[in-house]
């Protein structure tokens, strides 16, 4: 909700830099930035074991889990090979529905193990039938999704999943990539059986990107155990060692961590259920602007997501005109992932954006079409 920021040019002038309505890095409001040059404290003293506590328990608060919450200072993608590396003994099971579940899967590839990739057409989320048929086969120990493809804006149903899983695979490793959800949607870990599920900090976090989240399962860390040449820094035993005294592995960003711990006070004085109504809430709002002008849905109507809407541009709206006259008003939009660059955009509703940021911008947006 904060105004925009300011960079400072080489003739001295100050220029506005354009808020971000892309889909990360989401905007980070003054408000959380400020908190960033909070002076530095040692990473092996009792200060930041007091912050660390602070924030894991606020961690598995959002997350309704006791599970262990790992703090690592690093892109997400670390973590998909922190998951594999300590989970895959036999086979792992790849979902695929969009550009980041593909390559979550090639980076199982280029580790060597044993892959097998279930498509599903981008846009959809994960058909739970075609999910039981292949699962049914015996030949996997780990299943590997992505919650939320941020390249599409498809959100795949996890109580559909876990209940698959409970049901009939109660010895499979689940593992969840929730980078663009977390924190802008309600996802009960413990009651789901999640074992292990990763976030970056850069989309519904609200914070700058180089840090990410990952909260572990007991069951996952006693596979963890009888897995060798893990390496050493991806390890899930390295971070519980260290796990135990409230402090990480390895010297940590400790201005994130402060950025972390204020975005964790603002998320508990606007209260959970309210974060996951707003986040809603924004989404339908942004689902009926498309529709009303014209516009489609990218993404199937079974799979909408929260925190972000993918649009198909069946207007055929100047997608590169718009993005120049917004950038002149302040505003930088997202147009489109990779092969639908220009013919399907996404509008972030996420983490610092609100119901009236959201409207700034689609009110910006319409004085252009």
């Amino acid at each position: 909700m904060d105004g925009v920021f300011y960079i400072k040019q080489q003739d001295n002038k100050l220029q506005k830099s354009p808020k971000l309505f892309i889909p990360g890095p989401t905007h980070v409001s003054e408000t959380i930035m400020d908190v960033f040059s909070t002076k530095q404290i040692g990473h092996r003293t009792p200060e930041i074991s007091d912050l660390i506590s602070f924030i894991v328990k606020g961690i598995q608060n959002i997350l309704y889990t006791k599970n262990h919450i790992y703090l690592a200072s690093h892109a997400a993608t670390g973590l998909w090979e922190m998951a594999t590396k300590n989970s895959v003994k036999k086979s792992v099971l790849h979902a695929v529905n969009g550009a980041f579940s593909s390559k979550w899967a090639l980076s199982s590839e280029q580790l060597e193990y044993d892959v097998k990739r279930i498509d599903f057409e981008w846009g959809h989320g994960i058909d739970v039938d075609k999910l039981d048929k292949e699962l049914s086969t015996g030949k996997y120990d780990v299943f590997a999704m992505v919650h939320n493809e941020t390249s599409t804006g498809a959100m795949s149903d996890l109580n559909a999943i876990s209940s698959l899983l409970k049901t009939k695979y109660p010895d499979i490793i689940w593992l969840v990539d929730a980078v663009s959800s977390m924190a802008g949607v309600k996802i009960e870990v413990d009651k789901l059986g999640i074992d292990f599920i990763l976030s970056s900090t850069q989309k519904a976090w609200g914070l700058p990107a180089g840090f990410s989240i990952c909260a572990v399962s007991n069951r996952m860390i006693r596979r963890s155990l009888d897995i060798k040449g893990k390496g050493y820094f991806l390890d899930l035993q390295t971070y519980e060692k260290y796990y135990i005294k409230n402090q990480t592995p390895t010297t940590p960003s400790i201005p994130h961590m402060y950025g972390l711990k204020k975005v964790l006070e603002l998320i508990d004085e606007e209260g959970l259920d309210n974060r996951w109504k707003r986040h809603n809430e924004m989404a339908g709002f942004t689902r009926n602007w498309a529709i009303e002008h014209g516009q489609k849905l990218f993404t199937h109507r079974d799979a909408l997501s929260y925190t972000l809407t993918c649009i198909d541009n069946v207007q055929k709206w100047d997608i590169k005109k718009i993005n120049e006259n917004l950038l002149n008003q302040g505003f930088r939009m997202d147009r489109g992932y990779g092969k639908f660059r220009y013919k399907a955009f996404r509008i972030p509703h996420m983490g610092n954006i609100y119901m009236e940021d959201l409207k700034e911008y689609l009110n910006a947006f319409n004085e252009l079409i």
